[in-house]
């Protein structure tokens, strides 16, 4: 948290105020929030934006890939409203970048549904996907449903129990949120994380031990986008429109020469970025230079397509995944979870 962020205490202990009599009405039951008929996970966060949702979200549903997973999104920055079912002819403006990057990745095998209210979301898997595994996306603060297993995402740099609430610090709600989680996931770790390190989060989380996990976030291969082929390049841009572009920044320069544009998180790139890229490519007109680019990212610039082929500016897609701490024992409270609800409902 930045130091000057201090003198906005007073707006952050109001707009607290606002959130804790919001979640005491449901606790107390005077707002209502309707249990979830079936299996359902929500991968959440009390933090403002970049603690790797998308990647556990992706990581759950192939893990319950023989559950007939759905993946249920607001579709955040999306230009429409309302209920959408991803199909063939969807966009990331339709349904948002998130959706549109699962509907991808999974190509197109993985049902992949936004609304805003997640009751109507739910509804519709519920009577079309009956007996559907349904992860909610994002949804830690959408209590008007409840999910059956809630899974609480922190940074390592940035812990809920040492932050404050916005506008002073990065939460989303008060640290007492977390009492609702079920299982909470430490993300971004070091690759060195200590048995000490560890320590502070086990003290802090209102949670046992042996529900408290801890992931790093492991680069895979960049792929081609486009038709790009990957050769030796001397230069790299890195364009990005994410929360925290930076520790993927330290990633690339470990063996590149490496140069960043960055725009706001889900920011939906127009003519005049397009062009700000090629610019930025032609002060490297004598070397060879490509763009890299994230896995959300990508989906947004799909819709460019026709003119970043034309530029014959080479852009490829850094791909990650998750390494998660005790493994095995994360896996089994999913699976254990899943299958006690399954027999339940039958």
């Amino acid at each position: 948290m930045y130091s000057w962020r201090i003198i906005l205490l007073p707006f952050s202990l109001l707009y607290g105020i606002v959130v804790f009599i919001r979640n005491w009405m449901f606790d107390a039951g005077i707002k209502k929030s309707q249990p979830i008929p079936g299996a359902s996970i929500c991968i959440g966060n009390i933090t403002v934006g970049g603690t790797g949702k998308s990647p556990l979200t992706a990581y759950i549903a192939n893990l319950f890939r023989d559950k007939n997973p759905v993946i249920l999104s607001r579709g955040y920055g999306r230009k429409t409203q309302g209920l959408h079912i991803a199909n063939e002819n969807s966009t990331a403006s339709e349904i948002g970048d998130e959706p549109m990057m699962y509907w991808t990745s999974f190509n197109h095998e993985t049902p992949v549904v936004v609304a805003e209210k997640r009751q109507i979301g739910v509804d519709w898997i519920r009577e079309h996907k009956a007996d559907s595994l349904i992860l909610l996306d994002d949804a830690f603060q959408h209590r008007a449903v409840k999910a059956g297993l809630n899974i609480l995402l922190m940074t390592y740099d940035r812990p809920v129990f040492k932050d404050f609430v916005f506008p002073a610090g990065n939460l989303r709600e008060p640290r007492a949120g977390m009492k609702r989680a079920d299982i909470a996931l430490i993300t971004k770790c070091p690759k060195d994380l200590t048995e000490n390190l560890k320590t502070p989060f086990r003290k802090n989380i209102p949670l046992n031990d042996d529900r408290i996990f801890f992931s790093e976030v492991i680069y895979g291969e960049l792929k081609g986008l486009f038709g790009a082929v990957w050769e030796p390049f001397d230069q790299l841009i890195l364009v990005t429109g994410i929360a925290q572009p930076e520790p993927l920044y330290r990633f690339l320069a470990e063996n590149h020469r490496v140069e960043a544009i960055k725009f706001p998180d889900h920011h939906a790139f127009t003519e005049e970025d397009i062009q700000q890229i090629q610019q930025k490519v032609a002060t490297f007109a004598h070397q060879r230079c490509a763009v890299v680019t994230t896995e959300k990212d990508a989906v947004r610039f799909a819709e460019w397509k026709d003119q970043i082929s034309a530029s014959k500016i080479p852009f490829f897609v850094q791909s990650i995944s998750l390494k998660i701490d005790r493994e095995e024992d994360f896996k089994a409270l999913l699976e254990n979870y899943v299958v006690r609800t399954n027999e339940r409902s039958c």
